[in-house]
């Protein structure tokens, strides 16, 4: 008798971090590739804190082979993928993915942080969690005041804070990332630029094959788009609703198949029509002299600290 596999059996590559960075577009270039089996939906949250402020159907509650439930359409041999960023700010993430998977590879994605700041407070309007007539430069200066709680907020790796009031110091990527290197060792570490991404999907996704031990021939003929894109919102309490739906549906089908897959195609070949009618053109956030250098001041030591640990400047202008 064949006996069945437990989750620490099995291969994983994580898209772990950090948020703003295209880790959904990196999630469907890589789910497309035959020698991997996505999680049935992206952001599986399965290793975070049970009072992580993040919502998810499953968390890890003492019985790790719950996490199974998430790969329902997998072959044996293939390596299973999902994509949580808000791990890279969760320790306990950390401890749990050492202890339950052991052949599981990380690949972290890291955006310049006064720009993913930006997108930040852009998607917190968006969702109507910030008012629209707040302007981007209060919103930084409100995060920049108390510099004491910061390093709390810090120390504490998350809070009850919504995200987007932790987005300043969660743009401090060093400490966090220097946790799982010291846990899991260099070699199952892969990080990477969202600019880059951006810029190049090609090289990035060929240095990740080569990362996980698959062909990156895949690639040579792919279509790289971008998914999910902060958009200008015409009425955020329309999309506000539309985002908690979806949410709901995927999170009651996803190991359902039947159900989920038809559904699925239903959203891809929907949400675009729904985009264009509840997106308005998007006008540029400014931001003054005095918040730019402030927000430079305020990451350089962490960005210095980075390159030295990955052993690579990041290609961010605001701090050549």
């Amino acid at each position: 008798m064949i006996k069945k596999k437990s989750v620490s059996d099995y291969q994983y590559l994580i898209v772990g971090g950090t948020t703003k960075a295209a880790t959904t577009s990196l999630f469907a270039y890589l789910s497309a590739h035959p020698s991997i089996c996505a999680a049935s939906f992206k952001e599986t949250r399965f290793f975070l804190d049970s009072d992580y402020p993040l919502p998810s159907k499953f968390r890890f509650k003492g019985d790790v082979e719950e996490y199974n439930q998430l790969f329902t359409d997998c072959e044996e041999n293939q390596i299973r993928l999902e994509s949580t960023p808000d791990y890279l700010y969760c320790s306990s993430a950390l401890e749990r993915i050492a202890t339950f998977l052991p052949n599981a590879k990380l690949v972290f994605s890291l955006r310049e942080p006064i720009s993913r700041l930006v997108s930040w407070y852009r998607f917190a309007v968006q969702i109507g969690r910030l008012p629209k007539s707040l302007n981007f430069d209060d919103y930084a200066e409100s995060l920049l005041k108390d510099t004491k709680q910061d390093k709390v907020l810090r120390d504490m790796n998350h809070s009850n804070l919504p995200q987007y009031m932790q987005a300043l110091q969660q743009g401090c990527y060093s400490g966090y990332l220097k946790r799982y290197i010291d846990k899991l060792g260099e070699l199952r570490i892969h990080t990477l630029f969202f600019e880059e991404l951006a810029e190049n999907p090609l090289n990035v996704l060929i240095d990740i094959c080569k990362f996980a031990g698959i062909d990156p021939d895949f690639y040579s003929d792919y279509t790289f788009k971008v998914t999910n894109r902060t958009e200008t919102m015409r009425n955020s309490g329309v999309h506000n609703r539309y985002r908690t739906l979806r949410f709901k549906v995927r999170k009651w089908t996803h190991n359902k198949p039947i159900i989920h897959k038809p559904l699925r195609a239903i959203r891809k070949a929907i949400e675009p029509l729904y985009l264009r009618l509840n997106t308005r053109t998007e006008e540029a956030d400014s931001i003054s002299d005095k918040t730019r250098s402030k927000l430079v001041a305020y990451f350089r030591p962490d960005v210095d600290v980075l390159s030295k640990l990955i052993g690579k400047k990041p290609p961010w202008q605001p701090f050549e």
